[in-house]
């Protein structure tokens, strides 16, 4: 019996699929498949074909698949909507994501109505080809176009019916479970039946029923967090108890005497004890020391020669002064006298008193408070073995040790910066002159002077080497007084008459000025003449001139013989005029 109807694989299909089948090859990956009607009388499948004979409606695959008993075999599945339609179906063709004809079939005879012809249905489409190596098959396709056919939906339900692919009910998720009737049983994944739920509902029954707990006896208490609650029926949470705890804590031990007191003179203050001093069982108002007899207070073993607290008024040593309280005197009798007296001036300026014998013999301010300025002076001897900085009567200065041969990360004093260190006027605090320690540069606002040299912000330099025999000049002077005809300097030589050049001798013993002959006799240029062309084919040609050389010579045909000979006469330009070489 003649088969009428197949599928075959087109030639590219074929090589399309071989080359899927090597190791790394692409997989070919079917995307859609085409409907025709033949143009009108049913076609046979031919491998050559890249298209189909007249193609109607073309969509992408519903579903592609592997048959279940041939494991060899592909099925693509197309689905037409019963809204599309119209068109005879005769025959169909499987193309890949490139748009290659892979496969093409012929199909019996029918007709797709469309809706509005008064009928309609959903035609599907499957399509099998049998491949050598499934692998070379891409059998995946966008399932958001996917649509399930009747078929489809019913063999898939009678699979699920004939199937045990059902999953167990979880704690978080519905499922089977199987039934349980035991009391004593630990598992999560059991259902209890009725018989279990009975069995410990009548154990429940049967136990002792938990009474409110009291003072006296255990049983069953409410929690409270109230932290002013007198109850006896209630039972403090944890908060209630961390409340308690905190406010515990923030609490002074009497036992410790004052000892946990933060602040202690923020205490003093807030208790208005800030001008209180404490002296024995009683105390002392800072603001009624009157008395130097009532003020003394002696510290120390020795009453008389120790250290003593006073606030004694005294009266100025000297016109320039104002009144002082004397606060503090530390004195010892040694051999020789000496004592140390540290006083308060009214000003706010603290003094420091040092005397031998019987009193103090100067004073220095120390400092001045509220931000006032120094009055004595500021030296840091022996800092290293040396004197760095003096502060005073000019005569000091800033100096460290005498090593010779320091160099710039040398041995005497370094002066740090990170960026560069600038030198300000007093008078109008203006920075003229900047050393960059980061890029090791020196910077004037107007010149640099190093003994009588002098470099100008303008660019010039002053000094003696740059002087016309009267003493030191600047180096602009010196260029402008130079020669300006011919003359050698270090960056070249010079010549203001471009009708006599300097010309330097081929063993370079010397420049010499080039004479008027060898101006005058050099090539400047070379040129060829206008092209002239004469016959040789039956023709003399040309006669041996004087300048001329051949530039070229023509066959016109495919005989031996030249046709014609084309030359120019050859010329040199010397001192601007051009000349015909031989003449």
């Amino acid at each position: 019996m003649t088969v009428k109807y197949k599928t075959v694989i087109t030639k590219a299909g074929a090589i399309k699929l071989a080359a899927a089948t090597v190791p790394n090859g692409k997989k070919v990956n079917f995307t859609a498949m085409a409907i025709g009607d033949g143009g009108g009388t049913l076609p046979v499948p031919d491998a050559n074909q890249t298209k189909l004979v007249n193609e109607v409606w073309r969509y992408k695959l519903n579903k592609i698949s592997q048959d279940n008993k041939h494991q060899n075999y592909v099925v693509a599945e197309l689905l037409i909507p019963p809204e599309t339609g119209g068109f005879w179906m005769r025959e169909m063709g499987l193309y890949d994501d490139t748009g290659t004809l892979i496969a093409v079939g012929n199909m019996a005879e029918s007709y797709k109505p469309k809706l509005d012809e008064g009928a309609g249905r959903a035609q599907t489409v499957r399509m099998v080809i049998m491949v050598s190596d499934i692998e070379s098959v891409e059998l995946t396709i966008d399932t958001s176009t996917v649509m399930a056919t009747q078929d489809y939906v019913d063999d898939k339900l009678a699979e699920h019916e004939q199937s045990r692919r059902h999953p167990d009910a979880t704690l978080t998720a519905k499922g089977f479970t199987q039934l349980s009737s035991a009391t004593d049983s630990a598992s999560e994944t059991l259902a209890a039946t009725p018989k279990a739920v009975k069995a410990a509902y009548d154990l429940a029954n049967g136990k002792y029923t938990a009474q409110d707990a009291t003072t006296a006896q255990k049983g069953v208490i409410q929690l409270s967090s109230a932290t002013d609650s007198v109850s006896e029926a209630l039972a403090a949470t944890p908060k209630a108890v961390k409340i308690a705890m905190e406010n515990a804590s923030a609490r002074l031990a009497k036992e410790r005497n004052g000892a946990d007191i933060p602040d202690k003179p923020l205490f003093v203050h807030n208790i208005g004890l800030g001008n209180v001093l404490f002296k024995g069982d009683g105390r002392f108002l800072a603001g009624t020391f009157v008395s130097d007899a009532i003020d003394r207070t002696s510290i120390g073993a020795r009453a008389a020669t120790g250290c003593q607290f006073m606030r004694a008024h005294q009266a100025p040593d000297a016109p320039d002064q104002v009144s002082f309280w004397q606060i503090i005197t530390l004195s010892e009798v040694v051999s020789p006298t000496t004592v140390v007296d540290v006083l308060a001036v009214s000003g706010n300026n603290v003094l420091f008193g040092h005397g031998t014998g019987a009193g103090i013999t100067s004073w220095r301010h120390v400092a001045m408070l509220e931000g006032g300025a120094f009055t004595g002076g500021i030296s840091a001897p022996n800092m290293r073995g040396d004197t760095l900085v003096t502060v005073g009567d000019g005569t000091g200065g800033m100096a460290k040790g005498d090593v010779d041969g320091a160099g710039f990360n040398g041995n005497n004093l370094n002066i740090k910066s990170w960026n560069g260190i600038g030198f300000q006027n007093s008078e109008d605090l203006a920075i003229r002159a900047y050393i960059s320690t980061r890029l090791g540069v020196i910077a004037a606002a107007e010149n640099l002077q190093a003994g009588n040299a002098i470099f100008n912000k303008n660019g010039d330099v002053y000094g003696d080497i740059w002087g016309t025999g009267s003493g030191p000049g600047w180096l602009s002077a010196y260029i402008a007084g130079r020669p300006l005809r011919q003359y050698i300097t270090m960056v070249g030589v010079y010549q203001n008459d471009k009708t006599k050049p300097f010309m330097l001798h081929d063993d370079g013993s010397g420049v010499f000025l080039a004479t008027t002959d060898m101006l005058s006799g050099y090539v400047q240029s070379i040129r060829f003449g206008a092209v002239e062309h004469g016959n040789l084919y039956r023709a003399p040609g040309f006669a041996d001139q004087l300048g001329y050389v051949i530039t070229g010579v023509e066959n016109g045909d495919s005989n031996d013989t030249p046709d014609r000979i084309q030359r120019r006469l050859l010329q040199l330009k010397v001192n601007g005029q051009w000349y015909t070489v031989g003449t």
